[in-house]
């Protein structure tokens, strides 16, 4: 059972990136997600990947970036203590990012009061944790109001992150997830 909701949310996101049409921020095409087989995964990627997680599966993205020029991405989905998680690697197995989805409460305290100050009135419904290449810690925190949904990202401590003083690398992995 638990295979074929796996089984059917992969199925969902892939649809609705197809539905999406093409474009992500930053001008880079929308990653064509497969789900591939561990073998079909390059040593240097699987090498690089360091978990106790035992149910493992692995995502290659494709995509093409700003100046015409493709690359490929390799994503490690698997859960690990309870915990939803993601690590993205370039293909000679360099780490870009890792993300650990949760709900509102396993939020830290900082991030809900910061989310809840700044959006008041507003339910917050979930969110990740985002972890840089260069190590640095932020939250992408998702709110909803009635139908209008709303995704910000913070820092470790607190403060907001505006879309204009988002990297690339911070807006790494949205194309996966959406904006739930």
């Amino acid at each position: 059972m638990k295979k074929l909701l796996t089984l059917l949310l992969v199925l969902a996101v892939a649809i609705t990136s197809y539905a999406q049409g093409g474009k992500r921020k930053g001008g880079v095409k929308a990653a064509n997600l497969k789900q591939v087989e561990a073998s079909e995964v390059p040593e240097a990627v699987k090498n690089s990947f360091k978990t106790s997680a035992t149910d493992v599966r692995w995502e290659k993205h494709e995509a093409v970036g700003k100046g015409g020029k493709s690359h490929v991405r390799y994503v490690a989905v698997y859960t690990q203590d309870g915990v939803r998680s993601r690590s993205r690697f370039k293909e000679d197995g360099s780490a870009l990012s890792s993300s650990k989805y949760m709900g509102p409460k396993k939020l830290p305290a900082s991030i809900q009061s910061a989310a809840t100050a700044k959006y008041p009135n507003v339910k917050l419904v979930g969110g990740e944790e985002f972890t840089t290449k260069a190590g640095q810690v932020y939250y992408r925190v998702r709110l909803r109001n009635k139908a209008t949904k709303i995704t910000t990202l913070f820092d470790a401590s607190g403060a907001e992150v505006t879309k204009d003083k988002r990297t690339d690398e911070l807006n790494e992995g949205e194309e996966e997830e959406g904006e739930n």
